[in-house]
């Protein structure tokens, strides 16, 4: 029981890095870092963002095996 709980809680943790976030956002452009190069799911996080702004997601820089970054343009 301890060790599933401990495998459990590792598990979470090394998940949790790989995770697609958003790591800059502003009316005007948002950054979505994914550590798995998931473009859908950081055109996803950055179309919230810029909906906020009732803007538009429009991806200008895409993530490689160099720069995980994802860079939007929130157009109108």
């Amino acid at each position: 029981m301890k060790n599933n709980i401990i495998f459990t809680m590792l598990l979470s943790t090394i998940l949790a890095g790989c995770a697609t976030k958003v790591v800059s956002s502003n009316p005007r452009s948002v950054i979505v870092e994914s550590e798995m190069m998931e473009a859908s799911k950081a055109q996803e996080l950055a179309d919230i963002e810029c909906k906020k702004h009732n803007r538009y997601a429009k991806m200008t820089t895409k993530a490689d095996f160099h720069d995980r970054n994802y860079v939007f343009d929130c157009v109108q």
